[in-house]
C-alpha cells in the first residue's frame, strides 16, 4: 500500500511542476512566472497576475498542431474583457488562418495597437518574445518572433496594469475559438 501512495504522490509532483509557475530563477533564465507547458484551450484561465509593469516580457514556445481557419487566440493578457479599453490586451496573440500571427497591446493610448507578423504555413513552432524596457528614460515596446526582433516602437503610453488575467485562451474574444496547439517554457517577467 505504501508504493501506491508513494506512486500517487510522485504523480502528483509532476502535475504541480507542469501547471503551477515558478517565481524563481529558472535553468531557462527566467526571473518570474513560469510554465514549462500550457495545452490552448478555450475559456483556460491560467493565472490573475498581481500586475504587468512598465517594463514587463511575455516570452513563449509555440507549437501549432493545426492552423485553424481566421481567428484562433492563442495566449490573452487583460484587466478585464476583450478589447476597447487600455489594458484590455497587454498583449494578446493570434494566428489568421497560416497567414500570419497578430499581436496587439496597449502602446501609445491605443488599446489595440496590433501588427500582423507573417509566417510559413509549413512552420509548426515559433518562440515569441513580446516586451516593454525602459531605455535613455523611454519605454520601448518590442516584439521577437524566433529571436529576431520585428518590430519596435516608443510606448509613450505605457503604464502598470493591476490584476491581470492570463489566458489561453480567453472565451470573451468574439467567439474566435483557441488555437489548436501547446505552449512550451512560457516565461512572464513582470
Amino acid at each position: 500500500m505504501k508504493a501506491v501512495n508513494r506512486s500517487v504522490f510522485i504523480w502528483m509532483l509532476v502535475i504541480l511542476a507542469y501547471s503551477i509557475p515558478c517565481t524563481t530563477p529558472t535553468s531557462t533564465g527566467c526571473k518570474g512566472h513560469y510554465w514549462k507547458e500550457i495545452v490552448i484551450s478555450q475559456g483556460n484561465l491560467i493565472t490573475t497576475l498581481k500586475y504587468i509593469g512598465k517594463e514587463y516580457k511575455v516570452a513563449f514556445d509555440l507549437e501549432i498542431n493545426s492552423y485553424g481557419s481566421g481567428w484562433n487566440q492563442v495566449i490573452h493578457f487583460t484587466t478585464g474583457g476583450n478589447v476597447g479599453k487600455y489594458g484590455q490586451r497587454i498583449p494578446v496573440v493570434f494566428t489568421d488562418g497560416s497567414d500570419y500571427i497578430q499581436i496587439a497591446s496597449a502602446v501609445n493610448g491605443n488599446g489595440n495597437y496590433y501588427i500582423n507578423v507573417p509566417i510559413d504555413p509549413q512552420v509548426q513552432e515559433y518562440h515569441i518574445e513580446i516586451s516593454q524596457s525602459l531605455y535613455h528614460n523611454k519605454y520601448w515596446y518590442n516584439i521577437a518572433i524566433n529571436h529576431v526582433s520585428v518590430f519596435t516602437v516608443e510606448n509613450t503610453d505605457a503604464q502598470k496594469f493591476e490584476n491581470v488575467e492570463m489566458w489561453a485562451a480567453d472565451p470573451r474574444s468574439w467567439g474566435d475559438p483557441a488555437l489548436y496547439g501547446i505552449l512550451r517554457n512560457v516565461c512572464v517577467d513582470i
